[in-house]
């Protein structure tokens, strides 16, 4: 029988939501809480009529009643958002919470955000306005925290010992740290929020999302910021999530960049304003031609708005009623452009600045505020039988091992003259000590204030010399020696204390000496990354000191982001804007009557009417957002987010906290597929993110221009189904495919050749299963007892090379392992190796004379991989590359499916052992080159010092000489 291939697309349309945005949530009138929709969820098997007819009932209830509703069309239920076998159980939470989901009453609710005014901002046009970085989406969304003024309310440690304080804490506590009120803990164990459908999700047991808190956000999410480089900045590689780099400091607002780069070299426009409701407002606007040759140019726009987050955006010129901007007029322009990004600002209030450099100085000021490169933080030795900050200052010397590690933190430097970062520390008198702990970390400075280093008192026992630096440093460091009780932030009283590393010594002073860490944040902070690792023991190499000085540098950002600080860095941004708005407007450009009109009108006399923007035809290279509704695989929930695609970066925005929940690169999408489930897309190595747009005109219009923009800026194809059917379970399927997911031979003229699949294609879903949930075993197993498959399958690239989202066909994330060696601790690791074992030296010579180019031109991680993974004799999982091979060859025969064996156990384990000394040496090297690096710094200082004395000798030799 042949098998017949059908889109997907075309077969199953998945029908959009339909909601109408700018329309607030169901409410009964003069009650304070929100109500269930009128008319309930509707079943999944209503006719179109009895939708309408809803439609036609909410739409009459606002004629009547003059109150805004939402006017809602069912979707599918919670349990047809996944198959069961999908790993997904159907459960009656979200069965019953997700039968109508309105646009504007977000799945996660946050106190601290104002619904009005969240439900108010949004763009008018988002699929016209490209967003530069992950915080103007937030912004031009309406999300993120809006800070409405400071309160009395204690923060920081003594937040725990506030009386009106109700939070328990979280429970957790180990031998290091106690649970605490008002306090979330990390110690090691916490989960990976994940939204993709994977093997890490597929038999996770679910958790409500109350317990979330304290979950890690994938390192890819955290470290999101920038969706268009405009600095020619390389901002990755092309290998999966999985083999990034954990160790990374998360970015701040790089956008604050933006001004520098794109404006402040060029011809722009600067108006300023003053609203009644929104306060300050400073717009800058600069024309930029992106190609001369398709005379395609762009208007690059910064919003800055008072409390809110500053907007980065640039509009196609196309879109504009009159494409010739450069003949335009300035004002009309402005207000055209205004209307695009942000209509709820008066074009009336604006007025173009004064000429001066003093305003380009004072605007980049206020852009660039956000951006931190110098940090002070507090170390504190708490000895055996310890635990109270009093305890802790009134240790007056320090201990053999706090020295050690002080001196593996960083560079122990003499204060007096010191030059660089001191962090408050006096550099004159030694008022505050003699030496102190210094270090230099990314562009990064740190100055610990160490409290065996500050000033001793003996007759004063709460040593204010000391407290006074580290009660007022926002991260703390504990270092417990071995018998030290556990450490609890109520034990501290300060306001600015939000963060604890809690550090604590094992096997001190020797040569296995290691270091067992756990951290305890305020609720209000945000977590950070990187994460405790399992059993959070580290020994003492290169490895910690990165991990320890991240995760330090971390916490401080995190700290800024929490309401208090926030909302002092907003006031102090709304100050700044005011000044400028009051000091440096120039004068009115009208006179007369038109000025009248104009300030009455926002512009002329005669106004006309407002065009609707043009569609563009180009790819904007910053993010094109939509409304979309995700399902969160971790909490088996229905998030509602912002999807931001860009040409580089496609991201994912909780409503309404803003928080970026999902990040990849765009080269990463391997493929996309329609369903009655929704939009699944597939990246990586196949995992699964599924997810369905909201419509205002209940048509697939915005998922039509989801999936154009997913055709223009990605490298993904549209899956098609594909459903093979055999009279015999012995009856060969006629194709062989990887473990991954991808066929790597086709045997001509058989049943999967007659269906059209062909070399380099890619299954990603069998059975409605996902490939990236299944092993190898399993997937053999089910085409081995199967009469009839559903094949769900990508078609290969246009030189039949299989779509990779990975460029490393030997990825060990296809197996779910994800403790491995990243590209750049393998760069550092030798070529070649001494091994025991002669079977694998004859393995290795085996291959290099066989395959000589191939390994002549491969990366060090490639060799690397063909070294510790040799091929086995699986016939159905081997790579293209390795199908190609003469010594694949000669290992695979076609045996058949069930024909698998394994690699020997003794061979295993000493490939384990030798990968275990490769770390061990890595490690070393590490330390080894951190020790040179201090030498190095040593030796400058020596021979600055002897040219100094030289120089004193020669200058006393000459008074000599001269008497």
């Amino acid at each position: 029988m042949s098998s017949t291939t059908s889109s997907v697309r075309s077969a199953n349309r998945t029908r959009s939501l339909c909601h109408h945005l700018h329309h607030q949530p169901l409410l009964v009138s003069g009650s304070s809480t929100g109500s269930p929709p009128i008319g309930g969820s509707m079943d999944e098997g209503s006719s179109a009529s009895t939708s309408s007819s809803a439609t036609a009932r909410a739409l009459d209830m606002f004629n009547r009643r003059g109150s805004v509703l939402a006017v809602v069309i069912a979707g599918n239920t919670a349990a047809d958002v996944l198959p069961p076998s999908a790993g997904v159980p159907n459960t009656s939470a979200v069965s019953s919470s997700s039968g109508v989901i309105s646009a504007d009453q977000p799945s996660s609710t946050n106190s601290d955000n104002d619904t009005e005014t969240f439900n108010e901002w949004r763009p008018p046009f988002p699929r016209l306005s490209a967003y530069q970085d992950c915080l103007s989406l937030a912004a031009a969304w309406g999300l993120g925290m809006h800070p409405n003024g400071l309160d009395d309310k204690p923060t920081g440690a003594s937040q725990a010992q506030s009386p009106s304080e109700d939070d328990s804490g979280d429970g957790k506590f180990n031998e290091l740290l106690a649970s605490c009120p008002a306090f979330r803990n990390e110690l090691g164990w916490e989960p990976t929020r994940r939204f993709a459908l994977s093997r890490h999700t597929f038999d996770m047991a679910h958790t409500d999302a109350h317990e979330c808190e304290t979950w890690m956000r994938e390192h890819s999410a955290s470290e999101a910021g920038i969706l268009e480089d405009v600095s020619n900045v390389y901002l990755g590689g092309r290998l999966c999530a999985a083999r990034q780099p954990k160790t990374v400091i998360e970015p701040q607002d790089i956008g604050s960049y933006y001004y520098r780069h794109c404006f402040i070299s060029k011809n722009h426009i600067e108006y300023l304003g003053m609203d009644d409701i929104l306060g300050p407002i400073s717009i800058s606007m600069v024309r930029e031609i992106v190609d001369r040759k398709e005379s395609y140019s762009i208007y690059r726009m910064i919003v800055r708005i008072s409390d809110q987050k500053t907007i980065r955006v640039a509009v196609p010129e196309e879109a504009l009623s009159t494409p010739e901007g450069s003949d335009r007029a300035t004002r009309p322009l402005m207000r055209e452009l205004l209307e695009i990004v942000c209509p709820k600002i008066s074009f009336g209030i604006l007025r173009p600045s004064i000429q001066s450099p003093r305003v380009e100085e004072l605007i980049m000021k206020i852009d660039e505020q956000p951006i931190y490169t110098r940090y002070k933080v507090g170390i504190m030795l708490c000895k055996n039988e310890q635990s109270t900050e009093e305890q802790m200052y009134n240790n007056e010397f320090s201990t053999p091992s706090f020295d050690e590690f002080l001196d593996f933190l960083g560079q122990r430097v003499t204060l007096k003259g010191f030059e660089a970062y001191k962090g408050g520390l006096d550099t004159r008198g030694d008022t505050t000590g003699t030496h102190s702990i210094y270090s230099e970390y990314q562009a990064h400075e740190i100055m610990f204030h160490v409290s065996t280093l500050l000033p001793f008192t003996p007759s004063n026992r709460q040593q204010l010399s000391r407290k006074r630096h580290i009660g007022n440093d926002m991260v703390t460091i504990v270092f417990q020696e071995p018998g030290a009780l556990p450490f609890s932030p109520i034990t501290v009283r300060s306001h600015f204390q939000h963060v604890f590393i809690i550090v604590r010594v094992h096997n001190e002073c020797s040569e296995n000496v290691t270091y067992s860490v756990a951290v305890s944040r305020s609720k209000d902070v945000p977590a950070f990354g990187p994460p405790v690792p399992k059993g959070a023991c580290f020994s003492k190499c290169a490895e910690f000191h990165d991990w320890l000085l991240t995760k330090i540098i971390n916490a401080e950002n995190a700290v800024h982001r929490s309401k208090k600080f926030a909302t002092m860095a907003a006031r102090t941004r709304r100050e700044a804007l005011r000044d400028l708005v009051e000091n440096y407007v120039g004068p009115h450009q009208n006179e007369g009557a038109s000025k009248i009109a104009s300030r009455f009108l926002g512009g002329s006399v005669k106004r006309k009417e407002r065009h609707n923007p043009k569609p563009t035809n180009h790819v904007m290279r910053g993010a094109l957002s939509w409304l979309v509704d995700v399902h969160d695989y971790s909490t088996n929930q229905r998030i509602s987010c912002v999807l931001g695609v860009a040409q580089d970066w496609i991201v994912l925005l909780e409503r309404p906290s803003g928080t970026v929940l999902f990040s990849t690169p765009t080269h990463s999408i391997i493929g996309w597929a329609t369903s009655d489930t929704g939009l699944k897309l597939y990246y990586d190595h196949g995992d699964q993110l599924l997810l369905r747009c909201y419509s205002e005109t209940c048509t697939d219009s915005e998922l039509n221009e989801l999936i154009r923009r997913l055709e223009n800026v990605t490298k993904g194809d549209e899956a098609k189904e594909v459903v093979l059917r055999r009279l015999k379970t012995t009856d060969n399927w006629g194709f062989h495919v990887q473990d991954e997911g991808v066929v790597t031979d086709v045997e001509m003229y058989q049943l999967a050749w007659k269906a059209g699949i062909r070399q380099g294609s890619r299954i990603v879903e069998m059975d409605s299963m996902p490939i990236s949930t299944l092993s190898f075993d399993k997937i053999c197993d089910q085409l081995a007892v199967s009469e009839c498959v559903r094949l769900l399958m990508i078609s290969p690239s246009s030189d039949g090379s299989p779509r990779r989202g990975c460029e490393d066909p030997n990825c060990p994330a296809v197996k779910g392992i994800e403790q491995m060696l990243t590209p750049d601790a393998f760069a550092k690791q030798p070529i070649t190796f001494t091994a025991t074992k002669k079977t694998i030296e004859q393995r290795a010579n085996n291959i290099s004379n066989n395959r000589p180019n191939t390994l002549s031109s491969a990366s060090v991680h490639d060799n690397m991989c063909t070294l510790l993974n040799p091929p086995k004799y699986l016939n159905r999982a081997q790579s293209d590359e390795q199908l190609r091979s003469p010594l694949m060859d000669e290992l695979n025969r076609k045996a058949p499916l069930s024909a698998r064996e394994s690699t020997n156990e003794r061979e295993s384990s000493e490939l384990v052992r030798i990968q275990t000394h490769l770390e061990r040496t890595v490690q070393e090297k590490r330390a080894l080159e951190m020790l040179a690096q201090q030498l190095k710094k040593q030796l400058i200082q020596e021979r600055q010092s002897h040219d100094n004395t030289k120089r004193e000798m020669e200058r006393l030799k000459k008074m000599y000489e001269k008497k």
